[in-house]
């Protein structure tokens, strides 16, 4: 199998970076993986494993560094690194600052950091190279969820990164996206994301022909489908206004 290219995983778990690497890898590109809990060197699959934890931004460079050395510069940058901090339902400033940076140092530094990353090695690409940076979003950039502010400040943060990313170099054949599994009603997977359907999508996502609308909201069976913010209910903005009589 010829070689297409060279796709980076941060935030590699089992589900969505398992899935993702698989099917980039049965394709022809080479996969490297990055996750607190790997063990440094090539796996038996051939995946280049990197063990970095992503609470540190600083680190992120490096990331890059190895994978160009083992490789070559990444094409495909998928972003699934987050961290799930949590608020009392009815009270979210209770939340000390160190836990609302803690969220956002994962959720939104780093990511910010790979992105940057990502595009200094997508412009030393030759122009007929797919590129794309991928972040895995929800849909906390769109409604806010009680319970999870710390979480939620980095995917709102992150989903306005791509946003302006997308606007800026999309023209240049420089692809960014935030994707957002939902259910068929357009509530959130939640915990019952699907990876096999996260890595088609991203596949898709890292092969079109130009840049698309940058927020892609999805489901395992419909694919791209356009969503509104609702919350596991199925209650949105509107009806967050009625319940507080507002």
């Amino acid at each position: 199998m010829s070689f297409k290219g060279v796709v980076l995983i941060l935030g590699a778990g089992p589900r969505v970076g398992g899935s993702v690497a698989s099917k980039f890898a049965s394709s022809g590109y080479k996969v490297a993986l990055v996750a607190r809990n790997l063990s440094e060197g090539f796996s038996a699959e051939g995946y280049l494993n990197i063990q970095a934890d992503l609470s540190d931004p600083k680190i992120v460079p490096s990331i890059f560094q190895t994978v160009k050395e083992a490789f070559s510069v990444p094409n495909i940058v998928v972003f699934n690194g987050a961290n799930r901090l949590t608020t009392p339902h009815d009270d979210p400033l209770s939340a000390p600052l160190g836990t609302i940076n803690a969220a956002r140092t994962v959720g939104f530094d780093s990511a910010y950091i790979a992105a940057q990353q990502a595009l200094q090695g997508f412009r030393m690409l030759p122009t007929s190279t797919p590129t794309a940076f991928i972040y895995t979003g929800n849909t906390l950039n769109q409604i806010a969820i009680p319970g999870v502010m710390p979480f939620a400040l980095g995917k709102v943060a992150a989903a306005m990164l791509v946003e302006y990313a997308a606007n800026a170099y999309g023209k240049d054949g420089y692809r960014f996206y935030f994707v957002d599994e939902r259910k068929p009603d357009g509530r959130p997977a939640g915990l019952q994301i699907d990876g096999d359907a996260h890595a088609d999508m991203f596949w898709t996502l890292a092969h079109e022909p130009k840049q698309s609308k940058w927020l892609v909201t999805f489901t395992k069976d419909g694919g791209r489908q356009a969503f509104v913010g609702v919350d596991f209910d199925g209650n949105d903005r509107h009806s967050y206004d009625d319940q507080f009589g507002r």
